[in-house]
């Protein structure tokens, strides 16, 4: 198994303040780590016509997946 540059995806799941509705967040990069993208900001747009920024620590669910 070869690592590459950015072997993990980060996937966060984010409520919309104004409809509530699933906002989904995927990042792709070298780091595991799930605190590293934590203390990102994320740009986010809903469905409903929001558009904001959270934090990733914000996120309701957040999960690290193996990319290969």
């Amino acid at each position: 198994m070869t690592i590459t540059a950015e072997s993990f995806v980060h996937v966060l799941l984010f409520g919309c303040p104004s409809c509530t509705n699933p906002i989904s967040f995927a990042l792709a990069t070298p780091e595991r780590n799930p605190e590293e993208t934590d203390a990102r900001s994320f740009a986010l747009h809903c469905d409903c016509g929001w558009k904001g920024a959270k934090m990733g620590i914000l996120a309701k669910r957040h999960w690290v997946e193996f990319w290969d």
